[in-house]
Parts: C-alpha cells; sequence; structure tokens
C-alpha cells in the first residue's frame, strides 16, 4: 500500500506552484473566511483553460478571486472571465485580487444570484462553464451551463464528493442531495461525457457534445 501523505506532497512539489497574486489572494480568501479551492485543484482549472484554449470561461462563485486567477493565467491573453458572486464583500475582495495580478480588464464581475445572473449570459458563447457555488443549486447551474457552452466545451464544477457524503444515502440534507442529484445528472445525459477525479473535495469535469 502507497504511502497516500507521501504521494501527495510529491506531486504538490511536481504541480505548478502559486506566484505572488494567487498567495495573497488565498490569504485574504482565509483571513475573512472564505473557501478557496486547493492549490492542487487550482493546477486543474489552469489546465483545462490551457488544453482548451480558453477565451470565454464563466465561474459561478468568485470567492476571493483565487480560482479565478488560475482560470487566467492558463486562458487566452485575449480571454475574458465572466464572475458571478452573491456577496459584496467577496467580489470586492475578488476584484483586489485581479488587480493586483494586472488582470482586471480580462474579468467582468457579476454581482448578485446566480440563477438570477446566468439567464443574461448568452447561450452557445462559453469554452468552460465553472461550478463552485451554493451546492444545493447545482442541478440548476446545470441546466445553465449547457446552454451557455459552445459545442465542445467543458463544464467543471468542485466539491461534487462533499466530503464523502454522496455516497452516504444516509446523509440527505440539501446541499448533498444537490450535489447527488448533479453528478447523477452529468452522468445519465447523453450530450455530456465526463468523470469526477478524486482531487481536493472531487472534481467533476464534462464535455458537452458537438
Amino acid at each position: 500500500m502507497l504511502n497516500d501523505q507521501r504521494i501527495a506532497t510529491y506531486l504538490r512539489g511536481l504541480a505548478e506552484g502559486e506566484d505572488e497574486p494567487l498567495r495573497a489572494a488565498r490569504a485574504r480568501s482565509e483571513e475573512a473566511d472564505i473557501p478557496a479551492v486547493p492549490a492542487e485543484t487550482g493546477g486543474v482549472l489552469r489546465f483545462l483553460a490551457r488544453a482548451t484554449a480558453a477565451r470565454t470561461v464563466v465561474e459561478i462563485g468568485s470567492g476571493g478571486g483565487y480560482s479565478g486567477l488560475w482560470f487566467l493565467g492558463g486562458m487566452d491573453p485575449k480571454g475574458i472571465l465572466t464572475t458571478i458572486e452573491l456577496d459584496a464583500s467577496h467580489q470586492s475582495l475578488a476584484q483586489q485580487a485581479y488587480a493586483e495580478a494586472g488582470v482586471a480588464g480580462r474579468v467582468r464581475s457579476l454581482l448578485g444570484p446566480a440563477l438570477q445572473m446566468l439567464p443574461k449570459l448568452a447561450d452557445d458563447s462559453y469554452d468552460i462553464v465553472f461550478i463552485d457555488a451554493e451546492k444545493s443549486e447545482y442541478p440548476e447551474y446545470l441546466e445553465h451551463a449547457k446552454r451557455l457552452l459552445r459545442p465542445g466545451g467543458v463544464l467543471v464544477a468542485d466539491n461534487v464528493l462533499a466530503g464523502g457524503r454522496v455516497a452516504d444515502q444516509l446523509v440527505d440534507d440539501e446541499d448533498t442531495l444537490g450535489l447527488r442529484n448533479f453528478n447523477a445528472a452529468v452522468t445519465e445525459d447523453p450530450d455530456l461525457s465526463g468523470l469526477i477525479m478524486p482531487i481536493g473535495d472531487g472534481i467533476l469535469v464534462a464535455v458537452l457534445a458537438e
């Protein structure tokens, strides 16, 4: 049996590290008690942006701007990140992170409930849609994501394992049910081809059929 901690440490040593804007964004997020994706998850986001040469990304849940910076680091230099945040104080921290990184001009920051903001975005216009907001609303976000993604676009969702709670049928709180239903909906959707990676708290990645 391999030592999981030794392997995790080894893999972190090979992964792309945080630069100063990322470290600062993480520190501010921690100070404000805003959840931020693990650096390993950030590396996946940047990889996907690079692999798709993404020019248009929608992020549902800005947090303190940490995940947005990972995306922007992998996107086409002229690419635009559209990021939606419910909390004005979180949005302010995210905007500070973008400004410090010199990428504020590449960010469209929307304030308000995601389910009210998403209908304002154009159909078939985005290379990547990233979901990291209210867990109970993930199934509804999925409906919008399919509409927003271009054919061949990529859906990404964080926290889909919910600390293992999704696998325990005795757990039936609203957030866990939302995630469980979301995972099942993606798996059963003939227009989506995806997988769940056990990185961080679970990342679901799916490609929309062309």
